[in-house]
């Protein structure tokens, strides 16, 4: 929480109340990763950032006005100090700006309010097996779907319906089993798997975003579908693993419009599908494909997958690159925010994930090789882990930890993560690595394994 690199004397309290637009926020009242935010110390520019603050802060320490902070200028905007009214004297606040912008009448924050929670019913550890079926049927069905782009032929939308169905059962009684299952990833396959982690990525944001079980159907389904129309490209261009030529980048561009073409044609296709499909790519200012729309013409299903599709494609390896961290992933969807992607669905996204999304492979202060089995909403640094080496990287039996037993006090702190693994580091393959337990078995004793 504290920065010994700041110079305390340059920063004020302020309660989060008041918080206003240029404030340069150097330090929270909490850890920074109990938050969605990212960049440790920030300009607020943007409404959204300070509804999050709001949301997670009893105050914060800001910069003084007129100083600097290291080699910054001045962060406070020449509209500091004055109400939500803006500085040019039009009396119209930014929020309501970007409303007219995006075309949203209330804020993500305040529609959220008014929808009910969608409970745990079910422990990870009993979900785990009954996921793991609907994840590989939904496999199976999204193999087939594919092949039915590729021959050109209508798609199946009832087969992915009633796949998806069983994904969103699953991730409203629990959604980190399937969460856990994104994380298994194979390049040969990247492809078939993209379409399916996004789809179950997007239902679990979904969730969070407190969407009725209907509308959860039709935006995985829309997951599901929203890159059938790169079967109609060239394999060859598709999994090149160089650069693309211009020709060849502009032909893969057409994907959303042949996307479109191929689930038009299918009987009892999804409306949803259908604008996704062609949709994803778009952008909020204006300057994605394939028309360039603005953010006020983008559904929320657009807008969601356009997340959902960036970051399961940035987490991936790929033939032409490399695969990221969850964190660098994040933070560039948090870079984007308000221009690529939609700004309160950015932050919302990554409240959702935190650094340690179910499936993480991590690397403890004590040695100890563990993966994460789920999260806490409002302490995502202090999951849930289940261990599988000991401090010697030798194999143990099923056993599980809740972190945030440190912050209770009845955990060792050298049970905090210390570093991220990759898939296959200390010979751990996530895919090996089934949940078997039905019943939950969380230490809280100083000694695990004992």
């Amino acid at each position: 929480m504290s920065n010994p690199f700041l110079d305390k004397a340059n920063l004020v309290r302020v309660p989060a109340s008041g918080i206003k637009l240029g404030m340069f926020v150097a330090e929270l009242d909490r850890p920074w990763l109990e938050t969605p935010f990212l960049m440790q110390g920030f300009v607020v520019r943007h409404t959204s950032e300070i509804r999050k603050l709001q949301e997670y802060c009893e105050h914060v320490f800001v910069e003084k006005e007129g100083r600097r902070w290291g080699d910054k200028k001045d962060p406070f905007r020449a509209g500091f100090g004055l109400s939500k009214r803006s500085a040019d004297g039009s009396g119209e606040s930014g929020m309501q700006r970007r409303a007219q912008a995006s075309g949203d009448k209330n804020s993500l924050l305040e529609t959220l309010n008014t929808r009910p929670e969608h409970p745990i019913e079910r422990s990870v550890e009993e979900e785990h097996p009954v996921a793991r079926k609907a994840f590989q049927a939904a496999h199976h069905t999204v193999e087939g779907l594919l092949e039915q782009a590729r021959l050109g032929n209508a798609i199946d939308t009832e087969a992915a319906k009633e796949v998806v169905s069983d994904c969103v059962d699953s991730i409203l009684r629990n959604p980190h089993a399937l969460l856990w299952m994104v994380k298994i990833k194979h390049i040969d396959y990247y492809t078939m798997e993209h379409c399916l982690n996004v789809c179950i990525l997007a239902v679990a944001f979904g969730r969070h975003l407190r969407l009725s079980k209907e509308d959860l159907v039709k935006l995985g389904v829309g997951g599901m579908l929203h890159d059938v129309g790169k079967m109609r490209i060239p394999p060859e261009i598709l999994n090149k693993p160089g650069k693309l030529t211009q020709e060849e980048f502009l032909l893969i561009k057409t994907h959303t419009e042949e996307g479109r073409k191929l689930l038009m044609k299918s009987q009892g296709s999804l409306t949803v599908a259908v604008d996704v499909a062609f949709n994803h790519h778009e952008r909020m200012d204006g300057k994605g494909y394939p028309r360039g729309l603005f953010a006020r013409e983008l559904s929320i299903y657009s807008r969601i997958i356009a997340i959902v599709d960036a970051f399961d494609a940035m987490t991936s390896m790929r033939c032409y690159d490399g695969a990221r961290s969850t964190l660098d992933a994040l933070k560039e969807i948090y870079r984007y925010r308000g221009t690529h992607f939609d700004e309160d669905y950015s932050l919302e996204f990554i409240q959702l994930m935190g650094p340690y999304p179910p499936g993480t492979i991590v690397e403890l202060t004590n040695g100890y090789v563990a993966i994460v089995l789920s999260s806490h909403e409002k302490k995502r640094h202090l999951p849930m882990v289940k261990l599988v080496l000991d401090s010697d990287k030798q194999p143990i039996g099923e056993e599980f930890i809740d972190l945030l037993d440190v912050q209770r006090g009845t955990l060792p702190r050298e049970w905090l993560i210390r570093r991220v693994l990759k898939d296959g580091d200390h010979g751990i393959l996530l895919e090996n690595c089934p949940v078997k337990m039905a019943v939950s078995t969380f230490h809280t004793s100083s000694e695990p394994g004992q």
